[in-house]
């Protein structure tokens, strides 16, 4: 592991839109051109990474041909320019091998590499797995902490495993959240030296204050002043006033309107959580890959309810007008 990869995972992880027709076919153009939008507006090389295939990118989803022609528009877009990463989710080591070897060899920065999970994995599981990629491609791993999507009895990255992986070159980092405080700050006082971690949902300043390296960035794919005012103020060390911000932004609509009462949603990925979202905010990604259910209506205008409310639309700059 170099030290210049690992000082490449820093600031805002905008995690990218894959956008489709109502047939789920990729809309390339349309990717080159947000792609560019973000690099114009902000999202550079000084500010963060740029994930194509995330898990809002419905990465779970994507056959090898989508990802790797995703990977090929990342790279023609934004190579040499801001650090890059793929997602992989996989279960099976030899197909996730297959993909990072391919984003490897594009010049892709990182992977984002979820827990394997069918049933609960165990410690030796997660090493192996991350093993058999670190041995197989020269590429960045930021390995993610997704616990919440273990049966039970639950998994979450421990001490000593964080130690073994230790051991791995290629390992640089975390994709950091935790269902425990205390694990969630424990571990950045631990290994925070010796790992970058990016706080995966960044409510409050706690992370930053024990030794984060940046945040994963789902607004910034339409509001990257926000991402860049959440930077400065990491930067200089302004606490109070990020979680004033982030509070505002980010938490007080949820809290307040997430009632008893409101209306929910359940579904498999992230991606529809967010093609909601962004559609709301007024960016237009196309359909859900098949097969996820869709939210009903009375969902739809309880999250528009929230968006107004969270004041996120004051730091809105996206124009859709940008893809004619």
């Amino acid at each position: 592991m170099t030290v210049n990869r690992k000082d490449k995972l820093a600031g805002a992880l905008v995690s990218l839109p894959t956008f489709t027709d109502g047939r789920h076919n990729l809309l390339l153009d349309q990717q080159r051109k947000h792609i560019r939008w973000l690099m114009d507006n902000g999202i550079d090389g000084d500010a963060g990474v740029l994930m194509i295939a995330g898990g809002y990118g419905e990465g779970y989803y994507l056959s090898d041909d989508e990802l790797f022609s995703l990977i090929d528009v990342l790279m023609d877009e934004a190579g040499g320019k801001i650090p890059t990463m793929v997602g992989i989710f996989d279960l099976n080591v030899r197909k996730a091998t297959r993909r990072a070897r391919y984003a490897a060899d594009a010049g892709i920065d990182f992977l984002e590499l979820g827990l394997p999970h069918y049933s609960c994995p165990s410690e030796d599981d997660v090493f192996i797995f991350t093993e058999y990629i670190n041995d197989r491609a020269d590429i960045g791993i930021m390995n993610y902490n997704n616990f919440w999507a273990t049966p039970p009895p639950g998994f979450e990255i421990t001490r000593s495993l964080m130690e073994r992986l230790s051991e791995l070159e290629n390992v640089v980092g975390f994709k950091w959240s935790s269902a425990s405080s205390s694990h969630y700050v424990g571990m950045l006082r631990l290994f925070s030296d010796q790992f970058v971690f990016m706080d995966n949902a960044m409510t409050s300043s706690l992370g930053t204050r024990h030794g984060m390296k940046g945040f994963v960035d789902f607004y910034g794919n339409v509001a990257p002043r926000l991402s860049l005012k959440k930077l400065e103020l990491i930067g200089q060390k302004r606490y109070e006033e990020l979680d004033e911000l982030l509070y505002k932004v980010h938490f007080d609509a949820d809290n307040r309107l997430n009632t008893a009462s409101a209306p929910t949603f359940g579904s498999v990925a992230d991606g529809v959580y967010g093609r909601l979202r962004w559609r709301l905010m007024g960016l237009e990604t196309g359909s859900n890959f098949p097969a996820q259910g869709s939210p009903s209506g009375e969902y739809i205008e309880h999250t528009r309810k929230i968006i107004e409310e969270s004041t996120i639309m004051d730091w809105v700059d996206w124009d859709q007008s940008i893809f004619d």
